[in-house]
């Protein structure tokens, strides 16, 4: 069963960290819009004729590079805490007032299935248990420090293609084979460093909804 306590939403107590966490990022974001502005890995891998067969590459790095920034914000948006989403604090809400039998029917008879009700309930839970979870600023800092080396060679990758270009075959498979390089590299970070593992984690947690449709709203 369902307990769901009227916590506060407000900030916690030492929140002065997350500004000092997000610091440390913004070395990152300047490297990333460095390769934004010339239109990414994919856009220079489009505008060179030797290139242009394998974008798909360089999609995925660009998205991978993004990802990084994504989940390291995360983490330390997160420091203090897990801060509950409309979705938990509906939730949340509804069980308070009506109870968790009633409030499941309710939603059944807004158009919500049993499975999606349940995955609802039980994000909540799960938002009800980490709305005060910590975690370690300084291995936060390692982890953004562990990332620095992938935004450096990006961007070196970007202004060796779009300064000199890539003429011939050969070239063009060394700048292929160092782009399948990067990502596997990116790749290991993702599945060894901890943080961004629970990053990856919690932010699967969080299911898909539409609060306005499942409460009649427009």
């Amino acid at each position: 069963m369902l307990c769901f306590l009227n916590l506060s939403d407000s900030a916690f107590a030492g929140n002065e960290v997350i500004p000092e966490c997000h610091a440390h990022i913004k070395p990152l974001h300047i490297e990333r819009e460095r390769v934004a502005q010339m239109d990414g890995i994919w856009g220079l891998f489009e505008k060179n004729r030797a290139l242009q067969g394998n974008s798909v590459i360089a999609i995925d790095l660009d998205k991978k590079i993004n990802s990084i920034i994504f989940h390291l914000q995360y983490l330390c948006d997160t420091l203090n805490g897990i801060p509950m989403n409309e979705m938990a604090r509906y939730v949340r809400d509804g069980i308070n007032k009506k109870g968790e039998d009633g409030f499941r029917r309710e939603l059944i008879v807004l158009g919500k299935t049993e499975s999606e009700i349940d995955i609802w309930f039980e994000f909540t839970r799960f938002s009800l248990k980490n709305i005060k979870r910590a975690l370690n600023l300084k291995s936060v800092l390692r982890s953004i420090k562990g990332s620095a080396t992938f935004f450096d060679s990006y961007v070196s990758l970007a202004h060796k293609i779009d300064r000199r270009g890539v003429e011939g075959s050969i070239k063009a498979d060394s700048i292929k084979k160092y782009v399948i390089e990067l990502s596997s590299r990116m790749d290991s970070f993702y599945n060894t460093d901890p943080n961004i593992l629970q990053a990856i984690t919690e932010n699967a947690r969080i299911p898909y909804y539409d609060i306005n449709e499942s409460s009649g709203g427009s």
